[in-house]
């Protein structure tokens, strides 16, 4: 691994390491990635093997356990993903975007280091026990079926990936795992999903949870395999076979265990459930649970941050998808509208980018909103998800941040769940909360070959 930075005052700067310095070994182990590195310099005491330029080094550091020793290194190559299933977003994603949207990750240390979901299909021996040594844990997994016709069906494979087994190593060597199934009507649904749920039962409780979403369709599936969208009355009628199985669950294991994502209450028209109903909130980034902690953070917590009145008139328009515009109007709204000289206004943007089956804030694009917003009065800026950002300020379709606010010829802020910031930026011109330093860069690596 090559140093492309370190931070001023670390102890790495002062053991003598440089940028362009290439960490061969820590404590005789070969270095492959940051996982290896975490893993490696856990000790308090460490022998790194570099390479600068034709030489071999050796430093001998004695550090802190949680010292990181400042060291920066570039990005993480990421691997690609040998499936091809047949509800892939990447596969519906229109023409011309920028490469890295067509780019399928497959990379079981992205699950540990952000939460990405992988299928295990091509997971190696090797890898499953490099994930037991160096405790790579929880992990989120796609499973979609465990019946085996049926998951290499909808994963789009060849052969028996043989998920139970890995299954079977993984949680008898005590990793957690998080779960996922993306619910496709008339196929894995049924027998199918109980199938699936009766074999999952049987890892917990190292198999905390089991989401299940919808299954998201675009306008671009141009010779694609056909797949029935989820309807008001599909939502409703899962909704009551989840929350039975939920019960049964309950009683059985003393957490509903399967946990249907916001996305099914609201479609159904349903009233979002209470906390209790997702127990530890294990898949919230999930989009499980996400409104209930929203609403109930909001009036618990944000309320009391909010003012009574503000000193002079202020509009600002808040920027929300279609399949959270109800929920918004009904539970956030009327309390920011009872503050005195506020008017905040709610603009409700359609996916036309995408098409109108994709009604989530997080696949809003710079160009929707823009069209939607446009020829509105806007007041004093634009509020919008933070979940349609990446961490470069970036939509889905390219648009910068800064390129619709000079549109607009209004800030456009982002907020992640906490409306008391609309007012931290009237105040003081900047958001301060949930900007955390990014963690992790990773790379794509396009080439027809894994990383």
């Amino acid at each position: 691994m090559k140093i492309v930075a370190i931070d001023r005052a670390s102890t790495g700067l002062e053991c003598g390491l440089q940028p362009g310095d290439e960490i061969q070994r820590i404590n005789g182990a070969p270095v492959r990635d940051i996982l290896d590195y975490r893993f490696l310099t856990a000790d308090d005491a460490i022998e790194m093997e570099v390479r600068r330029g034709d030489e071999q080094i050796i430093f001998d550091i004695e550090k802190d356990t949680d010292d990181s020793l400042g060291l920066n290194f570039a990005p993480l190559k990421i691997r690609r993903c040998g499936n091809d299933c047949i509800f892939c977003f990447v596969d519906q994603n229109p023409k011309n975007m920028r490469s890295t949207m067509y780019f399928r990750d497959e990379d079981f240390r992205l699950s540990f280091l952000s939460g990405h979901y992988v299928t295990l299909s091509n997971m190696s021996r090797a890898d499953l026990e490099r994930i037991v040594r160096q405790r790579l844990t929880p992990l989120f997994i796609s499973v979609h079926a465990t019946e085996p016709a049926m998951r290499k069906f909808l994963l789009g494979i060849q052969f028996d990936d043989r998920l139970l087994e890995k299954f079977d190593y993984l949680t008898q060597n005590g990793i957690e795992l998080h779960t996922q199934i993306v619910l496709c009507p008339e196929l894995n649904d049924g027998e199918v999903l109980r199938r699936t749920l009766s074999d999952l039962e049987r890892y917990h409780p190292h198999l905390r949870s089991v989401a299940v979403v919808p299954v998201g369709l675009t306008r671009h599936r141009e010779g694609l395999t056909a797949v029935k969208p989820v309807t008001k009355e599909y939502a409703k009628d899962f909704l009551r076979i989840a929350d039975a199985c939920a019960a049964e669950f309950y009683q059985r294991l003393g957490m509903h265990f399967v946990y249907p994502s916001d996305e099914f209450y609201l479609m159904a028209g349903e009233p979002i459930p209470p906390a209790s109903r997702y127990d530890a909130f294990e898949q919230m980034e999930n989009g499980v649970g996400m409104l209930r902690d929203l609403v109930d953070d909001f009036h618990a917590r944000q309320v009391k941050r909010l003012p009574k009145r503000l000193a002079q008139p202020t509009k600002v328009t808040l920027v929300t998808a279609t399949l959270a515009g109800e929920f918004i109007a009904e539970n956030i709204l009327p309390r920011l509208q009872g503050i005195k000289n506020f008017q905040p206004e709610l603009a409700v943007v359609s996916n036309q980018f995408y098409g109108d089956t994709i009604r989530v804030s997080g696949l809003l694009t710079g160009q929707d909103i823009f069209a939607e917003s446009k020829a509105r009065d806007l007041g004093a800026a634009v509020f919008l998800p933070k979940s349609c950002l990446n961490d470069k300020q970036i939509f889905l379709d390219d648009w910068k941040l800064s390129e619709l606010q000079e549109k607009l010829g209004v800030p456009v802020v982002p907020l992640k769940n906490d409306f008391s910031g609309i007012f931290e930026f009237l105040k003081t011109g900047k958001i301060t909360a949930f900007d955390a330093p990014k963690a992790f860069e990773f790379e794509f690596d396009l080439s027809n070959e894994p990383a």
